[in-house]
């Protein structure tokens, strides 16, 4: 899928990069880097698009992107609140900057975790708590040190079985500048109306497209039918309010823009494989 390709500075005493960003919300362009990238959402919550996985992001989240893995983060609320911001850390490193090191077999578990990362890695559990610390301190040491925490954060998330893969797969990268604006202009408007209907000839339109043009444009690039995409963006908002809200199962389908319970609890399980109420049961379980 064609992204915007972002360049990474790098100060001249550095091989990888520590930025914490702190803004009114997340970047939210369909981007790519070479850089594989970590982040820790320290503030807000939200929806990010990463390869060809939709999930829910919230505080406290731990995220491993591979290099070249288009991905974009969307901010629950875009517009209105002054009070609310978004506050990330992201470390940006090259694959190559342990090449040789890396070789050796004692390092094999973390050569298998970046290979698993060109579909992206959600960090969990105790893990994900062990690896926000590291994170947190590796803004304070410098020089040699830098380089010890960040194989440290690598070798705790490879030696870990509490992650979970984002994408089902890699995503081919395209150099038309077109696909660029086209796709980053159906994701925003489609994260900014999934909760009405939203018909064929309305989506294509945005791209100034007939409507079966559009279907093989965005099948073409994406290699998933605009129904399905809807569908997920859909259901991952309603995967999170199951778990953040007290609302019913109606009111939780009809804010998520499914026209009836039924609708809804059938889309559900073909995404999730449970039953809302199953999912938030089991949630409720986990977390208890």
């Amino acid at each position: 899928m064609k992204a915007q390709l972002l360049k990474i500075p790098l100060q001249v005493d550095q091989s990888f990069r520590i930025k914490t960003d702190i803004a009114k919300k997340f970047y939210n362009q369909w981007h790519y880097h070479p850089e594989i990238e970590l982040v820790l959402i320290v503030e807000g919550s939200g929806t990010a698009l990463i390869g060809d996985g939709i999930i829910n992001i919230k505080s406290g989240d731990v995220l491993l992107i591979g290099a070249n893995l288009p991905h974009m983060f969307r901010s629950d609320v875009e517009q209105g609140d002054e009070q609310l911001i978004t506050e990330s850390l992201t470390i940006h490193f090259l694959p190559e900057i342990f090449e040789t090191f890396l070789a050796l077999p004692e390092n094999e578990a973390i050569v298998k975790l970046l290979k698993k990362a060109f579909v992206g890695i959600s960090v969990l559990g105790e893990t994900k708590k062990k690896i926000t610390e590291l994170m947190q301190a590796i803004s304070y040491v410098y020089k040699t040190m830098r380089l010890i925490s960040l194989l440290e954060i690598l070798s705790v998330i490879a030696n870990s079985e509490e992650t979970k893969l984002i994408s089902n797969k890699a995503i081919k990268l395209y150099a038309n500048k077109q696909d660029e604006a086209r796709l980053n202009r159906i994701y925003q408007y489609t994260l900014n109306n999934f909760a009405r209907k939203i018909t064929l000839a309305e989506i294509a339109n945005v791209i100034h497209m007939v409507p079966h043009s559009f279907c093989r444009y965005f099948k073409s690039r994406t290699k998933k039918r605009y129904s399905l995409f809807l569908l997920e963006v859909r259901v991952s908002h309603a995967c999170k309010l199951l778990t953040e809200s007290d609302y019913s199962i109606a009111v939780i389908a009809y804010e998520s823009g499914f026209m009836n319970a039924s609708n809804f609890n059938r889309h559900f399980k073909l995404i999730t494989n449970k039953t809302p109420f199953e999912y938030k049961k089991q949630f409720q379980s986990v977390n208890s």
